[in-house]
């Protein structure tokens, strides 16, 4: 079943449309759409049904595509597969989450000039403005039974100890990956909230893990006992 994954996005946007447009057949959503609201929360953009399908199914498209792409295409690394998955994961949920939710408000609603985002909407939302600072804190090296990368008591990284073929120092500059947070490419993964020393992690499949980190040396000496 695990291998149908992938599919799940792409089935979740012909749900949805297929949702948008029974609801639309019943009746059951204004015309015209409200598309676009300002800061206040007040309905100031407004579209017809196709209209809307038109920019929500690009938005589900790029977000949800993206990640079954990621899931699918061979030549990933396994560690870049999981941290693409992660991040596109998340930003497909959202993309659904806010299409549902733009959809919802306006069920059974005549005019859709009176459609309001509440709170709930700033909930959507909040984790967006949560990125930049999450990209730049410290991330946490944690040993155990496998090596984990942290972020903020989240779990960005896993790799099994038989995965890792050698550890060393490495300095990092952020201009040379493109700039501050995390940075993917070539066969590397690097955590940078900002310059400085870094665990470097050599890979069986190949693939380069650089983490940004202040106790690299006792972090090669623990990981060393363990390979």
């Amino acid at each position: 079943m695990r291998k149908y994954f992938w599919a799940v996005p792409l089935v979740g946007i012909l749900f949805y449309n297929a949702w948008v447009f029974s609801l639309d057949a019943l009746g059951q959503l204004p015309r015209p759409l409200a598309t676009h609201w300002g800061p206040s929360g007040q309905a100031d953009g407004f579209s017809d049904i196709w209209g809307h399908l038109i920019w929500a199914n690009l938005a589900l498209f790029l977000s949800g595509g993206l990640l079954s792409f990621v899931l699918i295409y061979p030549k990933i690394y396994p560690a870049i597969r999981k941290l693409f998955a992660l991040i596109l994961g998340y930003f497909a949920i959202f993309m659904f989450g806010l299409m549902t939710y733009v959809i919802v408000k306006q069920i059974g609603v005549s005019d859709s000039s009176e459609v309001e985002l509440g709170s709930t909407f700033v909930w959507l939302i909040l984790p967006i403005f949560a990125l930049v600072p999450l990209m730049l804190t410290m991330p946490r090296v944690v040993l155990s039974d496998a090596l984990y990368v942290k972020i903020w008591g989240l779990q960005f990284l896993k790799l099994e100890i038989e995965q890792i073929t050698a550890v060393s120092k490495e300095y990092l500059k952020p201009a040379q990956y493109g700039g501050l947070g995390l940075r993917m490419s070539r066969g590397k993964v690097a955590f940078i909230p900002s310059k400085g020393p870094a665990l470097r992690i050599d890979t069986r499949d190949g693939e380069v893990i650089l983490v940004r980190s202040n106790q690299v040396e006792n972090l090669i000496a623990a990981i060393n006992t363990k390979l």
